[in-house]
């Protein structure tokens, strides 16, 4: 990033500049590891008392707050400070070299003409569409008839199978695959009979799906992602599922073939999810929680199974006295029977 003043960065970020000097920025860091030339944030009172020993150069603060250090101050620094990180990343010409790569295969009955990258090894398959400014790293698999829409970026060895959909601004990082074949089977006399999978993948708008996730296809009809969703890395969705708009769903949670997950749900990491529930608009699930029941609306819930976060808690602190208690009625006992402590 090319050196920046400090003036610069409150116009461009809308925030109110304090200080007497307008220091020279040339990076951005973490409090606990900013230095010289680079700007950091906080977003506490409390952490506003860690600035003192930081070597940042300048700091953006919410509302309210003073600082020693030059400053900007806004509603949201978080915020601010994410917009400010936009101007380090790696260009996307540079990731995505634009063109079509001369390793690449892609079907003549395939349109890729309105894309902006096509990169080495890619398979494009019959009767495919990639949008308009979309890219495609290195070894992305397109089945036939798939689709990629606008302005989307496929990182190295995404897979998407046949008959699925991709919306517009979507992000899938390396080793996704999408439209793998859902989860059914059929015990018989002679084993496991497979159940053909017949559906398709719908990824919807402004999705971004992390490495190494599988969205099954179903087995008819869609699986669907909504739009605005985020799954980190390692997510598994079952065949049938529906997620909903503006959800977080973070690593290594599974969700069960045919559940459907509400509009802006969080389910924390290593989160295990029964086929066939539904979770409300709303819920937050935390972390290696098992769900096995319905979640209404706006619910928080934690534990296996997961239930009210605070009644869990509640259970947790009294099963640390459990053995305390053991103890004292074992006491008790022996004091009744006669025999004494």
């Amino acid at each position: 990033m090319a050196p920046m003043k400090l003036s610069e960065i409150a116009a461009m970020l809308g925030g109110e500049l304090l200080g007497s000097s307008d220091p020279e920025i040339t990076g951005a860091a973490g409090l606990a590891d900013a230095g010289p030339g680079d700007l950091t944030f906080v977003t506490s009172k409390i952490l506003l008392r860690q600035v003192k020993t930081s070597g940042a150069s300048a700091v953006i603060i919410p509302q309210g707050l003073e600082c020693a250090l030059p400053a900007i101050r806004l509603e949201n620094p978080y915020e601010g400070f994410a917009t400010f990180l936009q101007r380090f990343q790696v260009p996307l010409d540079r990731v995505f070299p634009p063109g079509i790569h001369e390793t690449a295969v892609v079907d003549p009955t395939a349109d890729v003409s309105l894309a902006t990258s096509i990169g080495p090894y890619c398979v494009i398959g019959a009767d495919c569409i990639v949008g308009k400014g979309t890219r495609l790293a290195s070894h992305v698999t397109m089945g036939p008839n798939t689709e990629v829409g606008v302005d989307c970026q496929l990182h190295a060895r995404v897979s998407i199978r046949e008959e699925c959909r991709v919306g517009n601004r979507v992000i899938l990082h390396a080793g996704v695959c999408l439209g793998t074949d859902g989860f059914g089977f059929l015990p018989g006399p002679k084993g496991l009979i497979k159940i053909p999978q017949v559906g398709t993948v719908i990824i919807e708008d402004d999705v971004e799906i992390g490495s190494g996730s599988c969205i099954d296809r179903a087995t008819t009809g869609q699986t669907v992602v909504g739009r605005g969703t985020k799954l980190d890395n390692l997510v598994q969705v079952g065949h049938n599922v529906k997620v909903g708009n503006h959800c977080v769903i973070s690593a290594h949670s599974g969700i069960g073939g045919s559940t459907v997950i509400g509009n802006r749900v969080s389910i924390g990491g290593f989160v295990g999810i029964a086929d066939h529930i539904t979770i409300g608009d709303g819920a937050k699930i935390a972390g290696k929680s098992g769900m096995f029941k319905d979640v209404p609306a706006g619910a928080t819930l934690f534990g296996v199974p997961a239930i009210d976060v605070k009644e869990s808690f509640r259970l947790f602190s009294a099963l640390r006295k459990l053995p305390e208690l053991i103890r004292r009625v074992r006491k008790l006992e022996n004091i009744q029977s006669g025999k004494g402590e």
